[in-house]
């Protein structure tokens, strides 16, 4: 896996390099003929396409265009939706409290939905996560706040009662109404 990661680390480098080096050729040859303009993109207009300035002793300027009655909206791409807080698990599958924790975690998952997003780092698999977060015990809970600051944390299983009463006292968040 971790060839194949510096194999693409590498691929994309080169690809960098390639695409610089292009642009430079594209520079250097305005640089040696300034009169000529040459522009990639066709929204930007060449000095072949210019149009001379139109006469200002026309009486009868063209009108301009009538704004349509009916305009269209193009769908908005959705807004992703950033959480308030990013409630990170870290332990293991073969931890017996970490698996207890599974089924809270969905819990806040689902009815925290948009205020709480819930990450699973199995530290088995995921051996980096445990020196980043600096993980004593399985299971830890980090809590971080919009702007990935790290607010709360507890070590050990986590019942999602306290969770919810610390999440609202820490930083305002309670669960949604439902509908």
């Amino acid at each position: 896996m971790k060839r194949i990661l510096i194999l693409l680390t590498i691929l994309m480098l080169l690809a960098a390099c390639s695409a610089k080096s292009g642009n430079t050729q594209n520079n250097n040859d305005q640089a040696e003929n300034p009169d000529s303009v040459v522009s990639e993109n066709p929204a930007i207009a060449t000095t072949d396409e210019i149009a001379p300035p139109a006469e200002t002793n026309n009486p009868n300027p063209p009108a301009a265009p009538k704004p349509e009655e009916k305009t269209t909206l193009e769908p908005e791409q959705p807004i992703e939706v950033v959480p308030l807080v990013t409630f990170i698990e870290l332990g293991a599958e073969s931890c017996i409290p970490c698996r207890m924790m599974q089924p809270v975690m969905r819990a806040i998952e689902l009815e925290y939905k948009g205020l709480v997003k819930v990450i699973f780092h199995d530290l088995n698999k995921e051996r980096w996560a445990g020196p980043q977060y600096k993980v004593r015990v399985m299971p830890t809970q980090v809590f971080l706040d919009m702007d990935g600051r790290e607010f709360f944390r507890h070590e050990g299983f986590y019942p999602k009662e306290e969770i919810e009463r610390m999440l609202a006292e820490k930083i305002g968040v309670t669960k949604p109404k439902s509908n």
